[in-house]
């Protein structure tokens, strides 16, 4: 509302008059991220006692944290900003609870990027690597509360001159959530209409992407800008899960604990990272089909693909999908009537297979790898288990998202070689943009 707004761009002229005495004397970068937390406390609404104990945890979490990096001899960049956005409603239920502005704040410590550290760097134009740590309000303080988010990103250089950089960057990583389902809906009486469907679980998966700017003032002073696009939801662990996507916008400053000295230089000797690459991964995890349920089914998936490198920095290939999903069990269930969004006549393991075969992007960053598979369904028994549906459909059909799963999935994973060939795992596969499921798992490469 109006007094959340008023309080918000006094504390924001507050922050911008800490920043000029900031650069001013050149204080320690203590300074500027003790600036950042008083500020997270102050946009959270005062009335909001349980914002102000979460807010004053983080606070002294910050300081500690600060502090130490403060007396390393590392090349570290501190990072501090305020957060200004807006949740895109993307269901009937968020259109009536989403109605104010998300405000809050992130600090963030950068590691540049050097020659002699890692060789994939130079690939990806010498980006740097970091770790965020932010508070923000949802708009809601009765249904959506609050939210605290950590996770590591990459900042990949795009343009750059003497004194201005404009960087992509891209993170993921968990967040946590004061309100759920669960507080609205049971404890406050609120009609399920208007609960809170985004989370019913407090942790959830958080992923960013944005693009950041920032223009040199001297050799350790920047300033800093974000523009970008953030989603939290719990990957269909546990229903309703709509989650948020978050559209927004942070301006702040950055901070080297050393003067600016960009060391990287390109060396052609490094070649590409392999030849061909064949795997197998095994994953498994836990899901709900419907709040009304009140149970958890088990979901696994078993891939085998192969890739070649195209450039030093990205692999492509094919793969075949092996997945199994408990939740397709006789549909409706005796326990759960109301949910009719399939029609399965009895419950028998083949219903919980599918198998499809996939087209593997990979991006490498050394060890880690950015996983994005795009597949289409060759087995699959549920896409004629709908009550619209009559008759046996083809691989390739009509259908809405809302209403069904489709003959198509995608695979968004981020992959770690732990040890020669053995590596660890974790994703989400979803139909369209809906999570179907989680995926932990561990594999071998060929």
């Amino acid at each position: 509302g109006t007094e959340k707004t008023t309080e918000f761009f006094f504390c924001y002229c507050q922050y911008l008059f800490h920043i000029k005495v900031f650069m001013c004397c050149e204080i320690k970068t203590l300074s500027i991220v003790l600036i950042n937390c008083i500020t997270f406390a102050k946009i959270a609404k005062k009335t909001d006692m349980q914002s102000h104990l979460i807010a004053r945890k983080i606070c002294v979490f910050l300081i500690l944290l600060s502090s130490t990096i403060s007396y390393a001899q590392y090349k570290y960049t501190v990072k501090g900003a305020l957060y200004g956005g807006w949740i895109i409603p993307h269901s009937k239920n968020l259109h009536s609870i989403a109605k104010g502005v998300v405000l809050g704040g992130e600090v963030a410590f950068e590691l540049p990027a050097e020659s002699a550290v890692s060789h994939w760097q130079q690939f990806w134009r010498f980006p740097n690597l970091g770790f965020g740590l932010g508070f923000i309000n949802l708009g809601n303080n009765q249904l959506l509360g609050n939210a605290i988010y950590a996770y590591p990103y990459i900042s990949i250089p795009m343009l750059e001159s003497e004194y201005w950089g404009i960087n992509l960057k891209m993170g993921a990583g968990l967040s946590f959530v004061t309100k759920t389902w669960y507080n609205a809906d049971t404890l406050s009486g609120v009609d399920a209409r208007t609960a809170n469907s985004a989370f019913s679980f407090p942790i959830n998966c958080y992923l960013t992407a944005s693009a950041n700017f920032t223009y040199r003032i001297n050799a350790r002073l920047s300033l800093a800008g974000d523009v970008g696009y953030s989603h939290m939801s719990n990957g269909s662990f546990r229903n309703p899960n709509f989650g948020v996507n978050i559209i927004y916008a942070q301006l702040g400053a950055r901070y080297n604990l050393v003067q600016y000295n960009r060391n990287t230089t390109y060396n052609p000797a490094y070649g590409l990272p392999f030849d061909f690459e064949a795997k197998v991964v095994a994953s498994g995890f836990s899901r709900q089909i419907n709040y009304r349920d009140r149970k958890s089914f088990f979901v696994g998936s078993l891939h085998a693909g192969i890739t070649a490198p195209i450039t030093d920095w990205y692999a492509l290939g094919g793969g075949a999908d092996l997945f199994y999903d408990g939740a397709f069990i006789k549909r409706p269930s005796d326990d759960n009537p109301l949910f009719a969004r399939y029609k399965i006549d009895e419950d028998k393991f083949a219903n919980k297979l599918r198998f499809g075969i996939a087209v593997n992007n990979e991006f490498i960053m050394g060890r880690f790898s950015g996983i994005v598979d795009v597949g289409v369904y060759l087995y699959d028994p549920i896409k004629n288990s709908y009550p619209h549906v009559s008759g046996n459909r083809g691989i390739f059909y009509g259908y809405d998202i809302k209403k069904e799963d489709g003959w198509s999935y995608i695979r968004l994973a981020m992959r770690y070689r732990v040890y020669d060939n053995f590596v660890i795992q974790t994703g989400i596969k979803l139909h369209s943009n809906v999570a179907e499921m989680l995926e932990v798992g561990i594999g071998y490469l060929l």
